[in-house]
């Protein structure tokens, strides 16, 4: 007797013999029992979930000599002859190679006549989706309104390809993917038939072969026990199939949670070494992930995971090793690695992803390393300012803040404080040398009397770098003529100003995007400025005439160059005021004061571009001048100053009473230039209201 293979030896027999498919089962046995089957089913599913052995039951169902039962019994002549597949009355067409207009009106003509023995005839279609739209249309009014001798059994993988009429007419069951616990203990129970062994290992690797499949399940069982002989194992599984061996996924996971390269790419050149398939690897292992994530996400739901209860306990004992988010990356990345394997070698991208994993910061941010590479740049083309920042301290970079922060001198020399006045003092005394000047450029927009003394300080010929040391054990300086100099040199080293304002041009784009990232209005309202100088910390931007109106005044607002401020720090590393301009505004006005002692503010200075260049002296000439009363200003001119008209509308303004309020405004004023909010209402007359 020739062999028969396994799926169609234990092809099921009766509904009870149907692996994982209660629904449709339960479904056909009720109606039997109730006397309400339909005259047509469609039984659509995956390929091997029993469709057309389930429409075989059927005909046996309704044919049995008992019958129609939802039991058949298999043993009369109805029933044997439908199992062997000699019933005249029980017609299996193939669609594929039947479903042509001709075919289906000969089906419509023969249908016509009465069974010859049984019961009822009945008509098994399987693979319906394959007849043409001809052959649906011949036979639509035979399947809407058959004779009662007729019952249609129709079977598909393709049900969107039968036509809406067809399917309206028709009572669909959708037979599902069987799930691994089922089909694990129906290959139990054939090798227990068969008389072999089979440990839980090997189970899992069948039903993961069969993919949910119980033909092709018992397909692969079949080859794996030609194969192992009466003992079949997990390995006899995977040498047969070329299978990755299931505790070589585990150790992947486990060397990936204790971020092990080492070990992963020795595991890698392992697989290679033993012939297994790359691409196969990391779908397996992309499969035992997902599955990690899944159950770490629902430890409730164990259902989520289609797995043998062997496997499921194994993962849930790795759901531990790696965080949901860990889990999550790796998933994605090693999905996109079995894109990537189809295209060339598989070791190589493989190699990549679990080098990704394993290696903490090696797939980072690409914004966040665009922001490096940027800042990296910016100090690199300045002119290596960061050394000059190690060797000098914060005081040196910006005196204003020094200064601010340095004892209160006396009040004599609280003129020669602000940063202009000490960028022109005249070299009083040959051991001090004059400070080299920030910035060639106004960049706060002094006066010509500044640039004048710019010039001089500039031509003035600096002193050897030794005569500017201070010894680290010097006390500390009693005059700010003696600590002004500290403050004000400069580091060797430093970059020109001009690098400075071709750092801020070239950090420009970058603050502009970053500010146009927070807000698009901002980004509009500085588009149009221009840098154009930058010194003591202060970046110059200049509008055209045309913006002046718009965009230079919300642009002067506090809260909308705090935004560009920030940009501007985080690309260059650097402090930055905002200072507008517009073209054809007075250079002179100084909008943002640089700041002073508590001495400076107890003497009338008006503009230090205008004061008295100070007298630089030696420490005694300048102990000397602290202990002498402090002499009164010198009188200014009066280019700039109020005329006599103008002082005198002042005075009349200052001596004039406040105007007279009306009690029964108070209220109302209060409201409108406080927006204070009455607490109790006044009745007021219709006219006010």
């Amino acid at each position: 007797m020739a062999y028969v293979s396994l799926y169609r030896r234990y092809r099921p027999q009766t509904f009870a013999d149907v692996v994982g498919q209660d629904h449709v089962t339960r479904t056909l046995v009720n109606a039997i029992e109730d006397d309400r089957l339909h005259h047509a089913y469609l039984f659509t599913g995956p390929r091997g979930t029993g469709k057309t052995s389930t429409a075989r039951i059927l005909a046996k169902a309704v044919n049995c000599e008992q019958g129609p039962t939802p039991t058949p019994c298999n043993a009369c002549g109805p029933c044997r002859e439908i199992t062997n597949g000699s019933s005249v009355d029980v017609i299996e067409l193939d669609m594929a190679s039947h479903g042509g207009v001709d075919d289906a009106r000969e089906l419509r003509d023969r249908a016509l006549f009465a069974p010859a023995a049984a019961r009822r005839k009945v008509y098994i279609l399987d693979e319906v989706h394959m007849a043409s739209t001809a052959a649906f249309n011949a036979l639509l009014k035979l399947v809407e309104e058959p004779p009662a001798h007729i019952l249609f059994a129709m079977a598909t993988t393709d049900p969107q390809k039968v036509i809406p009429t067809v399917l309206s007419r028709v009572q669909r069951l959708d037979l599902r993917r069987v799930s691994a616990s089922d089909v694990g203990a129906h290959v139990r129970r054939v090798c227990d038939a068969e008389g072999y062994t089979i440990d839980d290992g090997a189970v899992d690797a069948v039903v993961r072969a069969g993919d949910g499949s119980v033909r092709d399940t018992l397909s692969v069982l079949e080859q794996v026990l030609a194969f192992a002989g009466t003992e079949v194992t997990a390995s006899a599984v995977a040498q047969v199939l070329g299978q990755t061996p299931a505790d070589r996924v585990v150790e992947t996971v486990e060397r990936l949670a204790t971020r092990d390269l080492a070990g992963l790419l020795a595991l890698v050149q392992g697989l290679l070494d033993q012939g297994h398939d790359l691409r196969r690897f990391t779908l397996d292992l992309v499969q035992h992930l997902r599955d990690l994530l899944v159950l770490q996400a629902a430890p409730d739901r164990p259902d989520l995971v289609d797995a043998t209860d062997d496997r499921r306990r194994l993962l849930l004992a790795q759901t531990r090793l790696l965080p949901a988010e860990a889990l999550l990356r790796a998933v994605d990345l090693l999905a996109a690695t079995v894109a990537e394997q189809r295209q060339g070698s598989p070791r190589l991208p493989l190699e990549l992803a679990l080098a990704k994993l394993a290696v903490p910061g090696a797939d980072g941010d690409v914004a966040e390393l665009a922001d490096r590479v940027a800042r990296l740049e910016a100090g690199r083309t300045a002119g290596s300012p960061s050394r000059a920042a190690v060797a000098t301290p914060p005081a040196t970079r910006t005196p204003a803040t020094a200064l601010a922060s340095a004892p209160a001198p006396s009040p004599a020399p609280a003129v020669a404080s602000t940063p202009a006045g000490r960028a022109g003092a005249p070299s009083g005394d040959p051991d001090l040398p004059p400070p080299e000047e920030p910035d060639a450029r106004p960049a706060e927009g002094g006066s010509a009397r500044m640039e004048e003394r710019t010039a001089a300080a500039r031509d003035t010929p600096p002193e050897p770098v030794a005569a500017r040391e201070t010894p680290s054990d010097a006390p500390p300086a009693a005059t700010p003529a003696d600590a002004v100099p500290a403050v004000a040199a400069p580091a060797a080293g430093d970059a020109e100003p001009a690098d400075d304002l071709d750092a801020m041009v070239r950090a420009w784009p970058g603050a502009l995007e970053v500010v146009r990232q927070r807000s698009r209005r901002l980004h509009a309202i500085f588009e149009p400025a221009v840098p154009v100088a930058f010194g003591n910390g202060v970046l110059t931007l200049r509008y055209a005439t045309r913006y002046a109106s718009f965009h230079a005044a919300n642009a002067r607002r506090g809260e909308s160059g705090a935004v560009l401020q920030e940009a501007l720090e985080h690309a260059t590393g650097q402090r930055v005021r905002i200072d507008v301009r517009v073209e054809g505004e007075d250079l002179r006005r100084r909008p943002t004061p640089p700041a002073v002692t508590p001495a400076d503010a107890r003497t009338p200075v008006l503009d230090d571009a205008r004061s008295a260049p100070p007298v630089r002296s030696s420490p005694d000439a300048a102990a000397a001048a602290a202990a002498a009363p402090a002499a009164p200003p010198e009188p200014l001119p009066d280019d700039d100053g109020p005329t006599p008209e103008e002082e005198a509308e002042v005075r009349e303004a200052e001596d004039a009473a406040p105007p007279a309020i009306d009690p029964d405004d108070v209220d109302a004023l209060l409201q409108q230039e406080l927006g204070a909010e009455l607490v109790e209402e006044q009745p007021a007359p219709e006219g006010n209201r």
